[in-house]
């Protein structure tokens, strides 16, 4: 079996960037930053972190200097938690301090980003005083209608929405209350440009998802083959949640011994 060419992460112009080891010889390492630029560099230096595991999306070292910059200490936070910050996973952080004689409290939701311009940065928002209100529910110069709201504080649903930057670019965004900061979050909608088990999602599976909705597709494997699964999105965790649909089929067949054989007649009458 050919060997996998090592993939890193580097530090270069105050950003960490992904990179792929092309070669090493006399101590130095071969790296390609994803985009395009060459160089070679110690492998112990600071600069240079391997990448641990296929989920992890951000180097530990950026994730450690981004919590320094919100003066949240690293060595104390769980090692779960350092992990669940380098995958992309949002962390709902707690602290006290001394102001004016009094023990105050903070609050904040943080989770890395990647920004196309800025790169990586550590995306914050504080907890509010109190809950939101309509008025001034909005994001991304989206304000929320009343339906909109009612359904992300009442009914607990992810809304899709159409955000715009303040140049006209326009984009597509999820948005949900949560009770933690008392604030409406957002995160980004699925799109043809996301990739589920290796291929791109079409226009009408992203819009479909984005609305809640769970379809069958299939997954296809070299080892397992093509099998169809159920699968849904999760906006709040980012990922896929997929259900075999044997699994799925078998359970909704499921009946309560009491009830089976009444189950049966309404089944032959359908």
């Amino acid at each position: 079996m050919e060997k996998q060419a090592e993939k890193v992460f580097v530090k270069v112009n105050q950003r960490w960037q992904r990179a792929t080891v092309t070669g090493e010889k006399d101590g130095k390492v071969s790296v390609m930053t994803n985009d395009g630029q060459s160089f070679k560099l110690t492998r112990n230096k600071k600069w240079f972190e391997p990448i641990e595991s296929q989920d992890q999306k951000f180097a530990y070292r950026d994730v450690r200097e981004q919590l320094e910059g919100q003066y949240i200490s690293y060595k104390k936070l769980a090692p779960n938690v350092r992990t669940n910050l380098t995958e992309g996973q949002e962390y709902f952080h707690e602290s006290t301090y001394i102001s004016d004689g009094e023990l105050k409290e903070s609050a904040k939701m943080i989770q890395m980003v990647y920004d196309r311009n800025l790169g990586s940065r550590m995306d914050v928002q504080f907890r509010r005083n109190e809950m939101v209100t309509l008025d001034d529910a909005w994001a991304y110069n989206h304000s929320f209608s009343a339906d909109e709201f009612e359904r992300m504080v009442d009914k607990k649903e992810f809304v899709l929405f159409q955000g715009s930057t303040n140049d006209g670019e326009v984009f597509q965004k999820l948005a949900y209350y949560e009770p933690k900061v008392q604030d409406i979050r957002t995160k980004p909608a699925l799109s043809t440009n996301t990739y589920f088990y290796g291929q791109k999602l079409t226009a009408k599976q992203a819009d479909a998802l984005n609305r809640g909705q769970e379809l069958e597709m299939v997954i296809k494997s070299k080892v397992h083959g093509n099998k169809p699964y159920m699968v849904s999105w999760s906006p709040r965790r980012q990922t896929f949640i997929t259900k075999k649909v044997d699994l799925e089929k078998a359970k909704k067949l499921e009946v309560n011994p009491g009830e089976k054989k009444k189950s049966r007649s309404r089944g032959m009458k359908v």
